[in-house]
């Protein structure tokens, strides 16, 4: 009884989420491969993409325009706050002198006008203090925009290894 009420919360939660309030009457569409919204959320996962390649925790984040309170979830570890992670990512980096991550294939779909997901897979080495270079691994990762004021920002980030 639990799962299915749980069930029908998320697909109530969904709907409401996929359209947009409209005034009674009036049609309100949007596209949800948004090519606009496609390219601004590309240019900004490219620039955090190249910060995480150069191992620069806040050059990772920064393009991203991160909530204060967004989550970051990878294998059993979720890390919620923007500062938390921050010092996470910054421990990590710590050790490791670059990255290199080559993308694969990525989507970007509009759930609702305002809110996007950004899902993408790649491949990629580390190359850690000593020289030592990793062997190539797999990468998934969803991440979660939604839109403030006109500008687009990371609430949430998951990310995936694969060997």
């Amino acid at each position: 009884m639990r799962i299915q009420l749980a069930g029908s919360i998320a697909a109530l939660t969904l709907a409401a989420c996929s359209q947009p309030a409209a005034a009674p009457g009036a049609a309100v569409t949007f596209d949800p491969n948004d090519p606009s919204v496609v390219a601004a959320l590309d240019s900004m996962v490219s620039l955090a993409r190249e910060g995480a390649n150069d191992a620069n925790a806040e050059q990772t984040i920064a393009p991203l325009n991160a909530e204060s309170d967004f989550t970051f979830l990878t294998g059993d570890v979720l890390i919620a706050g923007k500062e938390e992670i921050l010092k996470a990512f910054r421990d990590t980096y710590s050790h490791i002198r670059r990255q290199r991550f080559a993308p694969i294939a990525r989507r970007v779909r509009l759930i609702a006008p305002d809110v996007a997901l950004y899902v993408g897979t790649g491949r990629g080495t580390f190359q850690d203090s000593t020289g030592f270079i990793s062997d190539p691994v797999g990468l998934g990762n969803t991440a979660v925009f939604v839109r403030r004021d006109g500008a687009w920002r990371l609430v949430h980030f998951h990310q995936s290894v694969a060997p």
